[in-house]
């Protein structure tokens, strides 16, 4: 019976012995994962903190383009303002007359000219190319951003139709019908000769296409599209220091 008894002790003690070893085991195991959690938490605190340092360097970069970018397009939208009215000038003021026309030298000037709209997009072709555009956490940005070269392409587009008809067909036939030569020298058959293709059915033909090619320009600059993407970047990019 005494046997028995020790038997059994030894048993309980063994049993004590190996729960102590089973929780001390767990904790063991416990502390491992709370550290690696810990120390996940810490690797993610950081990589969000270098993340929104690059992110507020990328912001600055966008701003300072898009500032830059905002500077040349109110630029070409003054010009192509200022043409669409000198030509409306010359248009209202037809049939041209050789006595009219030398009211209207300035006018032609401005009518005639051409500007294109070429905008940097370095920093955000960099972002797009790099795959740091997802740093950038606002959603409406990084939209603005990833429709911004279509949006000026679309604008650009329409300023080429009407640069290339200007150059490849007006120029050309207009060269045809003058002696700049000439002109330039003050010969006064130059100046009649000119005056005569000026005042011509044919130049008043080309004023017409340029005019609807350049209110093509002045829709779009009407309807804002490239104006509002502009404005919104330079908004979003906005940081306090």
């Amino acid at each position: 019976m005494i046997k028995f008894f020790r038997h059994i002790r030894r048993s309980l003690i063994n049993q004590n012995k190996i729960g102590k070893y089973f929780k001390y085991a767990i904790g063991e195991i416990l502390l491992v994962v709370m550290g690696i959690l810990i120390a996940l938490q810490i690797n993610t605190w950081n990589t969000q903190r270098l993340d929104g340092l690059k992110e507020k360097a990328i912001l600055k970069e966008l701003h300072k383009e898009f500032l830059g970018n905002k500077i040349q397009f109110d630029t070409v939208k003054l010009v192509h303002t200022r043409s669409m009215k000198s030509l409306n000038t010359i248009i209202d003021a037809m049939p041209l007359t050789k006595e009219n026309v030398f009211n209207l030298i300035d006018t032609f000037e401005y009518a005639l000219h051409t500007f294109t709209f070429n905008p940097s997009s370095g920093v955000v072709n960099s972002l797009i190319a790099s795959g740091n555009y997802e740093l950038i956490k606002n959603d409406t940005l990084r939209n603005y951003l990833v429709t911004w070269n279509d949006v000026y392409q679309d604008f650009l587009e329409e300023e080429l139709n009407h640069q290339k008809y200007r150059y490849e067909v007006m120029d050309p036939h207009s060269a045809l019908n003058t002696d700049a030569i000439m002109l330039n020298k003050g010969d006064q058959k130059a100046i009649d000769y000119t005056i005569d293709y000026v005042v011509s059915r044919e130049f008043r033909g080309h004023l017409t296409v340029i005019k609807g090619r350049l209110q093509n320009i002045i829709t779009d600059l009407e309807q804002k599209t490239v104006e509002n993407h502009i404005n919104e970047i330079i908004r979003l990019t906005q940081t306090n220091d």
